[in-house]
């Protein structure tokens, strides 16, 4: 799984991401069995941790720094990015599951190849970023484990959208309310 640490720059109007370096959140020493084995055993049912505390863990500090997900890996003429917002965790035995919340960074085709796209570029943010959670798990937890990547306890098939803002839907809204409601 591609995470990756960005550095943040505000320039005019847009934001520029420069990638840094992978971000190790599964093995036995990456950042999410460091979390959990730094918790005390009542706290490893339920836990959240900001990207603040993880950038912190993986030796960053500030909030110049961004944790980037990388949707399309290689694909060289498309870039889709998600930016980790917070992990929710729930350990049991040896085993973790988690949900992570992203908002979405960039997510367009490229006009023509830029295979070093991913190294460093701008984005305008929105006004209201799209948000969505994502559902996986880890066969590590408070008791030991592997802390390889696994499939989630409950697998629904779906991915956790966060909820529509209240009232009608907006002119741009993509979320199906809009025909729902017609």
């Amino acid at each position: 799984m591609a995470f990756l640490i960005y550095k943040k720059t505000h320039v005019g109007k847009n934001v520029r991401y420069e990638r840094i370096q992978p971000l190790k959140l599964g093995g036995p020493d990456g950042l999410i069995a460091r979390h959990v084995q730094s918790l005390p055993a009542d706290q490893t049912a339920c836990w959240k941790l900001e990207v603040a505390s993880l950038l912190k863990l993986a030796g960053y500090e500030g909030d110049h720094c961004a944790v980037l997900f990388d949707v399309n890996g290689g694909a060289a003429m498309n870039v889709c990015f998600y930016e980790l917002v917070c992990i929710h965790g729930s350990c049991r035995d040896t085993s973790t599951n988690l949900a992570l919340d992203f908002k979405i960074v960039l997510d367009r085709e490229l006009v023509e190849h830029q295979p070093d796209f991913s190294a460093a570029f701008e984005a305008s943010p929105a006004a209201m970023p799209k948000k969505l959670s994502e559902m996986l798990a880890l066969t590590g937890g408070p008791d030991g484990g592997n802390w390889k990547w696994d499939v989630p306890a409950l697998q629904i098939g779906a991915t956790v959208v966060q909820p529509h803002p209240a009232g009608p839907p907006g002119p741009n809204c993509a979320c199906g309310r809009k025909v729902a409601t017609a």
